[in-house]
């Protein structure tokens, strides 16, 4: 057999791979989110009629999810679309089962509880660990067996919101931030497209928008593309309210969740949402498909000052809830507070506005591009779900939330961009240090341990022709550039100096401000950290007076993640 037909062979046996996981993955999500979704209208009801039980319920619920999180999985967040995205990148896609077990039952529970979480976030866990398993069984290894994670993933998705074109499309942009895998484009389709036949063949048609009124699609005009362009500036202002609450309460959460007092959080988040449910709105708590269908087809029964309220307090407990000790996913609770945000927009500043469908829309798709970094899947949303009627308002809001929003994700996992062998290395050797205490301690000390301090430095009145003759001893990507007082005032790419036509022009006019600068000081945890984030090769580390102290490239961070690791394991 030939190389093109042994190629040929491996595709079909793929494509069968990929209906095989949406086949399984849909009709066990199926099942899974009839059970949730029976859950959150059970829940909706039973506020109203019983406060007092409600609120034994949400204390006990929360305190046995909580428990089981943290004694099963070590910690006291539950975001399992996370865990999905985290797994892909650092564990080859090795999805457990004991994780998918609690993330599943957990969901119901928190859901119950009155937890501001979505059934997608558990679908994801279902489908990723049906595409692992499945595509292991085959014979599938390293990185084929990792994109059929993401594929197993979609195929979950488009079982829970029936939306086959959004989950496929899910698939290729959640793993970055600014990047998207397209390797699994083919795959996931026909597993997305499979799981969603087989689950409307079970349990029949989506279940979000249920009654969702017929709208005519407005035609594009001025005043709806100024409306979407200041939606997608809201929705932005607010995922990034979202982002450093979802932040500061997870580092609450790793701290807490290792005393002996970790009650505390989730009788917080108890507490919390009995509150809002009782006093704000039984409206907040919860997934948010009861409130979506009130914003799309009972609108006039929300007033302003209520929609305020909603979106700001389901805004706070979707980061809370999934850091505080309850499970679940996003996608839900995003477009439930995208809706309300989209319509709060219309009462308030468009009252006379007839078409409020679109610009609601717009707010659904603005705000779940701004938190999740999934633009192309924000838009199709709205597509798969009403209809092509707000694609103009959808497309605008959605590009000015993302464009606006490029560094920050509420999904913990994602990457800023694909990574080369060296950057996947990091991001893993950095994950197994992370889970081993003793381990993770070497991470506290100083940058400056790691970095090299005899590196070049270019002055900023030096010329391009004296500096190509000092770094011929000594050739390296990058360059610091300093001043008379040896402060830092930039660096400079070998690349731009060979590029340069004029020898006689100055470094300094062809510095710029690195892309991560690090006191010395600070720990090698913060570095690595913001050079992951910034997708960064090196850090330039600086004293108290801004002089270079060194240069961190990422073989060096490599070098000592490798030897951390050897040490750990030779124990």
């Amino acid at each position: 057999m030939n190389l093109k037909e042994l190629r040929r062979n491996e595709d079909l046996c793929m494509m069968a791979i990929s209906v095989a996981v949406g086949l399984v993955a849909g009709i066990i999500t199926a099942v899974f989110t009839d059970i949730f979704v029976a859950s959150e209208r059970f829940r909706y009801a039973f506020i109203e009629k019983h406060t007092l039980l409600f609120l034994l319920t949400s204390f006990s619920l929360t305190l046995i999810t909580a428990y089981s999180l943290k004694k099963l999985l070590g910690g006291l967040h539950g975001s399992s679309t996370s865990y999905v995205v985290k797994s892909y990148h650092t564990k080859m896609g090795h999805v457990g089962t004991k994780e998918v077990i609690v993330y599943t039952i957990g969901s119901i529970s928190s859901v119950l509880a009155g937890a501001v979480v979505g059934p997608e976030g558990p679908g994801i866990a279902i489908g990723a660990f049906v595409g692992y398993w499945i595509s292991k069984y085959f014979g599938c290894k390293g990185e084929t067996l990792a994109k059929m994670t993401l594929v197993g993933g979609a195929a979950g998705v488009a079982s829970v919101f029936r939306a086959p074109l959004t989950a496929m499309a899910f698939a290729i942009e959640v793993p970055y931030k600014k990047s998207i895998e397209s390797g699994v484009f083919l795959p996931a389709l026909l597993a997305t497209l499979t799981s969603y036949l087989i689950t409307v063949i079970i349990a029949g048609p989506q279940r979000l928008l249920l009654r969702s009124r017929p709208f005519k699609p407005p035609l594009p005009s001025i005043p709806l593309l100024i409306a979407s362009i200041n939606i997608g500036i809201i929705a932005a202002i607010l995922a990034y309210v979202m982002y450093y609450v979802k932040h500061y309460s997870m580092e609450v959460s790793e701290k807490v969740s290792k005393k002996k007092y970790w009650y505390i959080l989730p009788i917080v988040l108890a507490l919390t949402v009995f509150v809002i449910g009782t006093y704000v709105s039984p409206l907040v708590p919860g997934a948010g498909d009861v409130l979506t269908e009130r914003v799309f087809n009972e609108p006039e029964t929300l007033s302003t000052v209520k929609l305020i309220e909603i979106v700001t307090t389901k805004a706070m407990l979707l980061p809370l809830s999934l850091t505080f000790g309850t499970t679940g996913g996003v996608f839900m609770p995003l477009v439930a507070i995208g809706s309300a945000l989209g319509l709060l927009y219309v009462k308030m500043f468009n009252p006379g506005l007839h078409h409020i469908e679109p610009l609601i829309l717009a707010g659904v798709s603005a705000l779940f591009a701004a938190s999740m970094k999934t633009l192309v899947t924000s838009i199709l949303i709205g597509v798969e779900f009403l209809g092509f009627g707000a694609f103009f308002t959808s497309t605008v809001a959605a590009s000015v939330a993302y464009l606006l929003t490029l560094n920050i994700s509420i999904v913990s996992g994602q990457l800023p961009s694909i990574q080369d062998v060296k950057k996947r290395v990091i991001v893993e050797l950095y994950d197994i240090i992370s889970r081993r205490p003793k381990a993770k301690a070497k991470l506290s000390r100083p940058i400056e341990v790691v970095a090299n301090k005899n590196v070049i430095r270019l002055t900023k009145y030096m010329t391009v022709g004296e500096a190509l003759e000092i770094i011929e001893r000594e050739v390296h990507t990058y360059y610091p550039v300093i001043d008379e007082n040896e402060a830092l005032v930039g660096e400079v790419s070998l690349d731009i100096l060979m590029a340069e036509n004029n020898p006689q022009k100055r470094v300094g006019e062809l510095a710029y401000w690195p892309q991560v600068v690090v006191y010395y000081k600070a720990s090698i945890d913060y570095a690595l950290r913001l050079m992951i984030n910034k997708d960064s090769d090196h850090a330039v580390i600086i004293d108290e007076k801004t002089r270079v102290v060194g240069l961190v490239t990422r073989a060096d961070v490599l070098k000592y993640l490798l030897k951390t690791v050897e040490e750990e394991i030779s124990k």
